[in-house]
């Protein structure tokens, strides 16, 4: 199983009501949950390939 990092869109704070419907949910039982879907936290980084690729045309204009 993943490790899921981040709270679920759904959760609200520790020991308060799930906005699913479950009672008193805190983040361990919010991580192990059926319905979980992470929060959106940041952008994914950009690979390698592309990052040189950007260079490379970067480059390529000024010749």
């Amino acid at each position: 199983m993943k490790d899921r990092l981040e709270p679920c869109i759904y959760y609200v704070c520790k020991d308060v009501d799930c906005k699913k419907g479950y009672v008193k949910v805190d983040l361990k039982k919010c991580k192990n949950c059926p319905k979980y879907q992470p929060r959106k936290t940041s952008k994914k980084q950009e690979s390698v390939k592309t990052k040189r690729q950007k260079d490379k045309d970067r480059h390529d204009r000024w010749n």
